[in-house]
């Protein structure tokens, strides 16, 4: 049986982890909060006690973390995950990190016999717990088609984008056109809201026109019923928009669209609800007087 360990057990984390084990792996998990472990154990997993010794327990390593600070922590620090791997073991770090980050981590595995994936993904909790999810890879080719049952038992649209940091790329890529779209789609229903027509019906006649997107179909009913229990959460995706400036600086692109997106981001999370599911957006559209969000 394969052994594979997964650190991070949050919100999209811990349906991850119950997939992989549902999938038949040997799964060990840490995470900082006990409760996720705890459910994870009684699901037939084993613990770990460090980040060191899951990674030596391990042939696969998945990391899911909340920022690039904490998986570079995580990692790379003392006592990291990674100090602890044997050689030809696979580290396959899932979270959104700056591409740099990505490409550090990858020369850092491969200076002990390691290898590295930067598999980031897109699909909200909805495809963690579906096992849906979709999934950009980066690193080499051939530990990418090494990964493949592991990856397989987690997402289902699993595309193998380039070398070390080429998945970061693609995710930066993904985040700017969720945001934007999502800005539209949040003034557009805020103007049928308004509007003297039959909303349902509107909104079926949008679906199947060339309006009609995943995103639509799956943030409509939110937006529409102001219920914002979070699928991603607003403070993460700004932290995501954060990354893709750095990254857009360094590639000598402007944004101006981007920005006003984050902005309404900002507005949502500026007035307590950094916690809501990004949809949230569309109060500030509304003026932020619909909903108290502290």
């Amino acid at each position: 049986m394969t052994k594979v360990g997964l650190i991070g057990l949050g919100l999209m984390g811990k349906p991850m982890a119950k997939n992989l084990l549902k999938a038949g792996f040997d799964l060990t998990v840490m995470s900082r909060s006990e409760g996720p472990v705890i459910e994870l154990e009684t699901l037939g997993a084993k613990r770990a006690e460090s980040y060191s010794s899951l990674g030596a327990v391990s042939e696969f390593v998945v990391t899911m973390l909340p920022t690039p600070a904490v998986t570079k922590e995580v990692v790379l620090g003392p006592g990291g995950v990674l100090g602890g791997m044997k050689p030809n073991s696979i580290l396959i770090d899932m979270g959104t990190e700056d591409p740099a980050l990505a490409r550090e981590i990858y020369e850092r595995a491969k200076e002990i016999g390691v290898s590295a994936l930067d598999a980031p993904v897109s699909g909200g909790d909805v495809g963690a717990i579906a096992g849906t999810l979709s999934i950009m890879v980066g690193g080499d080719r051939d530990v990418f088609e090494r990964s493949a049952s592991v990856l397989g038992a987690m997402g289902t649209n699993i595309s193998y984008v380039g070398g070390a940091g080429s998945g970061q790329a693609v995710k930066a890529v993904n985040q700017v056109m969720v945001a934007g779209i999502l800005a539209t789609i949040a003034e557009g229903l805020t103007l049928l809201e308004r509007s003297s027509v039959d909303t349902e019906a509107a909104l079926e006649a949008l679906m199947a026109g060339r309006a009609g997107s995943n995103l639509l179909k799956a943030k409509a009913r939110q937006i529409l019923d102001q219920s914002y229990a979070p699928g991603f959460k607003v403070d993460l995706h700004l932290k995501d928009l954060g990354i893709v400036e750095a990254y857009a600086r360094e590639n000598s692109v402007v944004m101006p669209f981007t920005q006003l997106a984050k902005s309404y981001l900002e507005a949502v999370s500026y007035s307590g609800g950094g916690e809501l599911d990004h949809c949230a957006l569309v109060e500030v559209v509304r003026g932020l007087g619909d909903l108290s969000l502290g």
